[in-house]
């Protein structure tokens, strides 16, 4: 049998920390990453309600804040 309990607080979620820092950056900021990235940039688009823009440079992608 199980027991009930009462008042017993939900932990924080411990999923997938975020890679990419997308919430801390301002305008005109921009981080390198050193690969190729594809993906990255259609789903910050979805994720956060900022404007950013990538591209390949050498050695990998870079990504700016523009708005």
């Amino acid at each position: 049998m199980y027991n009930i309990e009462k008042d017993v607080p939900i932990p924080r979620p411990c999923g997938r920390t975020k890679k990419y820092p997308y919430e801390e950056m301002e305008v005109g900021d921009s981080f390198f990453v050193p690969e190729k990235l594809g993906s990255i940039a259609h789903v910050s688009k979805r994720l956060y309600p900022k404007k950013f823009s990538m591209r390949f440079v050498d050695g990998g992608t870079r990504i700016w804040r523009i708005e």
